[in-house]
Formats: structure tokens, C-alpha cells, sequence
């Protein structure tokens, strides 16, 4: 039976890998064309004839290096994004919902209200919270640089719990905005600022601060982005 191995290998060439990954790319690329093999002999096909016949899946080496180098970019990037944005984001998303959390408890300091006299459209501020906010935003941008994120995988890793809780509530907006020009024949622009300002404004102002020192400047084992490839 021929070298699946050494053919995979001698027909893809140099990838521009590490050693492991590029050997386990030939090492499975070798049991597919050994799969072809065997099914090509198994309906009567020589030994020859089968090696041909599992070859012709391979034909373009070129191709199938160029399809096997894109494939291994887009899992760079995928990997790069998730050490640098998504897990330092979860984490300061949950950090500070907990945190925030443990502030509406009863036994928790009343938060600051402002414009108590518009009633519902009352903003409410719990600068405890917001002071938090700004160890949560360096300990989000200090992890993506940590993991070898640029300037902005690290300021939306600090400043991601802002942007959810603005975003969230704006999925149900549109239901909000037409349901209040029926009855009021107006735009909400009142309490829309407030909560804009709220929840996304203050929280978003504080995580940034906090993350400022971890903006800038590399450290020694940072890792090489996608776009070094």
C-alpha cells in the first residue's frame, strides 16, 4: 500500500503552520485518500487503478493548499477574536452584572436619583456601581492585551457590558416607539436620552476610564494577530 503520508505531504508541500497542526492536516488528508483507496479496491479496481482513483479526489495540489491555508486563516481569526474580545467581554459582562446585582439588594445604598419629578423617566445612578465599573474595565482591557489584543479588541472587551445594556433594550424599542406615537402622537426622546444616558453613557464613560492604562503599549509574550499570517 503506498505512503498516504508521504504523498499528502509531497503533493501539499511546505503549510504555513506549526509543525503539529501541519502534521495532523497530512495525516488526515492521508486517511481520506487511503479511504478512496480502499473503497476503489474493495469494487474491483486494482491496485494501481485504486492508487489513481484516490489521487484524482487530489488532482489539484494547488487548490487544495490554497482551500487548506484560507481554512486555517479563518480559525486563526476565530481563535484570536475569542481569546481577545469575547472572553475578556463575558467576563466583564458577568462581573459587572453581579456587581450591579448585589447594589439592588435592600440591604444595598440607595442609588442617586435625578429629575425624580418626570417620574418614570427618573435617571437613576448608582455611582458605587459606576466605580466599580472602572476596576471591571481595566481588568477586561488588561486580559485582551494580556492575550495579545490590539487597541480596539481591548477597549470593547472593557466597555461590552455598556453596549449590551443598550443594546438589549433597543431590540424592543421599535414596539415602545410605536406604541407611544399611537396613544401620545409623540416621540419618546425623553426618556430614550435618559436611558441611553443611564446605561450607556455613565457605565460605558467608566469602563473606557478604567481600561485607558491598558490601551496602549504591548508586553513581552504578545501573541502575533491574524494579519502577521
Amino acid at each position: 500500500m503506498p505512503d498516504w503520508c508521504e504523498i499528502a505531504r509531497q503533493g501539499l508541500g511546505p503549510l504555513p503552520f506549526e509543525a503539529n497542526r501541519g502534521d495532523e492536516i497530512i495525516l488526515e488528508l492521508a486517511h481520506h485518500l487511503e479511504d478512496l483507496y480502499s473503497d476503489a479496491v474493495r469494487h474491483g479496481k486494482s491496485e494501481a487503478e485504486a492508487v489513481q482513483s484516490a489521487l484524482s479526489a487530489a488532482a489539484d495540489w494547488d487548490e487544495l493548499r490554497r482551500e487548506i491555508q484560507l481554512a486555517g486563516k479563518e480559525e486563526d481569526v476565530m481563535n484570536y477574536r475569542v481569546k481577545t474580545l469575547w472572553l475578556p467581554g463575558a467576563f466583564t459582562i458577568g462581573l459587572s452584572g453581579i456587581v450591579l446585582r448585589l447594589f439592588q439588594i435592600r440591604s444595598a445604598p440607595s442609588p442617586n436619583v435625578f429629575w425624580a419629578q418626570m417620574g418614570s423617566t427618573a435617571l437613576v445612578v448608582y455611582w458605587r456601581w459606576l466605580a466599580c465599573l472602572l476596576v471591571i474595565g481595566a481588568l477586561g482591557a488588561f486580559w485582551s492585551r494580556r492575550a495579545g489584543g490590539r487597541m480596539v479588541e481591548r477597549a470593547l472587551a472593557a466597555s461590552l457590558p455598556a453596549l449590551a445594556m443598550v443594546c438589549l433594550p433597543l431590540l424592543g424599542f421599535p414596539l415602545v416607539l410605536v406604541s407611544d406615537l399611537i396613544h401620545h402622537e409623540s416621540f419618546p426622546f425623553v426618556p430614550m436620552a435618559i436611558m441611553l444616558l443611564g446605561w450607556g453613557v455613565l457605565p460605558g464613560a467608566a469602563l473606557l476610564v478604567g481600561a485607558l492604562p491598558f490601551l496602549r503599549g504591548r508586553i513581552a509574550n504578545r501573541e502575533p494577530t491574524p494579519a502577521s499570517h
